[in-house]
């Protein structure tokens, strides 16, 4: 469980340091909003892998990172069509965001799921 929980303890933290950087700098309502959602995103993946340091690996790991991944996938239409539908600036940036850690998400599940496939 060590290495899952760093990783995502370490995506949380560099999605939340380039949200603090890209809040300073950006300028327009699209990336300020990317930025922002990139930022809560990274709360809640930093808490979570800092929870999960101190956790046995649960015998059905491989499921619930199966689980994650459909979730994953979810997260991603959820995202295209905030990007491609946005009706504000600052909302297409949401739709990036969740995009970008959307994938993230489904490539770590995933990689992580089939590692444990053996």
């Amino acid at each position: 469980m060590s290495a899952l929980a760093q990783g995502l303890l370490l995506w949380g933290l560099l999605s939340l340091g380039a949200a603090l950087f890209g809040l300073w700098w950006a300028q327009s309502p699209f990336w300020r909003g990317f930025f922002f959602m990139n930022g809560a995103w990274g709360l809640v993946d930093g808490a979570l892998g800092l929870y999960a340091l101190g956790q046995e690996a649960p015998g059905n790991l491989r499921e619930i990172l199966l689980l994650n991944a459909g979730l994953d996938v979810l997260y991603l239409l959820a995202g295209a069509l905030l990007f491609l539908r946005g009706r504000k600036a600052p909302h297409r940036g949401f739709g990036l965001a969740i995009l970008v850690q959307g994938g993230f998400l489904l490539a770590f599940d995933l990689g992580h799921a089939l590692r444990l496939a053996g």
